[in-house]
């Protein structure tokens, strides 16, 4: 298995690691992945050292949290996926993983497009930016940071009723966050 691990500021590195999928214990699948999803902001913000991930060890250490894959292995009580099933995950950027089929790993329906499945998670993060800030709908709701979270913020606001206020520094994303309702 192949895993990206970033030993320090613009020190990227493509590592082989052992991954044991013929041994899989009876809570855990086996994904291999399709698609991982790279965030500029942070990614590459990471990279580039300018950032550090709240809670992540010093280097070396995984990056990414974006992962979408195939499932290709499951243990012997594992009933909530099967062989075949498409899977979003927050595992990093690697090409395969063994996890417990308790995490929080989704199913992702048919027709659904990787490319937009993968990011699921961050619009789930911007969506509690609405039910955990006591928001009342009509409110005034000012986005700061247009990235894929702030941008979904943005998209998710007019159906909770709120008027958006979008601020960036991209006119490009400006131009997205009014195509969005701001």
């Amino acid at each position: 298995m192949k895993i990206a691990m970033l030993h320090g500021p613009r020190d990227l590195r493509i590592e082989d690691l052992t991954l044991d999928t013929e041994n899989l214990e009876d809570d855990q699948i086996w994904v291999e992945t399709e698609i991982t999803g790279f965030k500029i902001g942070t990614d590459r913000g990471n990279y580039e050292g300018a950032e550090q991930v709240p809670g992540a060890p010093d280097f070396p250490r995984w990056v990414g949290d974006s992962n979408l894959g195939v499932v290709r292995g499951v243990g012997n009580k594992v009933t909530k996926f099967a062989v075949g099933d498409r899977v979003v995950s927050r595992h990093p950027h690697q090409s395969a993983y063994v996890a417990r089929d308790s995490e929080s790993i989704v199913h992702v329906p048919d027709g659904v497009a990787a490319e937009d499945a993968v990011f699921a998670h961050l619009y789930a993060l911007s969506m509690h930016c609405y039910t955990k800030a006591f928001f009342a709908p009509g409110e005034t709701v000012a986005v700061v940071g247009l990235g894929v979270l702030g941008l979904g913020a943005v998209a998710l606001g007019p159906l909770f009723g709120a008027r958006v206020v979008g601020l960036g520094n991209s006119s490009v994303r400006l131009d997205m966050a009014r195509q969005m309702g701001a």
